[in-house]
């Protein structure tokens, strides 16, 4: 039994918008982090692929570079406020590490 009590664990929770991701993380960090075992919990947000539009839009308008500029800014916004929500939520643990991931829809890590 003393060697379960000291053994390293890398629990992978994803996060988004959603309520019901809100709901995960909560249950996980009741019923599956342990502070003795020290678990590293990382907190992963997977931002959406960016809308991928011909050369016009439904409407006939192109979009601008500051429009698109504006996309990846929102984008990276929501991101962050989403990773700062789940920080929150952990804002209790003892003895745990913490791992943030943010990856785009092409797979970069950030």
């Amino acid at each position: 039994m003393a060697d379960v009590a000291t053994k390293e664990r890398r629990i992978l929770v994803a996060v988004d918008e959603g309520e019901e991701s809100a709901h995960a993380l909560s249950w996980c960090l009741k019923n599956v982090i342990v502070e003795n075992f020290k678990d590293t919990l990382i907190l992963l947000y997977a931002k959406p692929p960016r809308p991928a539009y011909t050369a016009l839009d439904g409407t006939g308008y192109l979009f601008s570079s500051d429009i698109t500029a504006s996309m990846v800014r929102y984008s990276d916004d929501v991101a962050e406020c989403v990773i700062e929500k789940a920080k929150r939520m952990c804002k209790d643990l003892q003895d745990v590490s913490l791992s943030l991931l943010i990856t785009d829809f092409d797979n970069k890590l950030n």
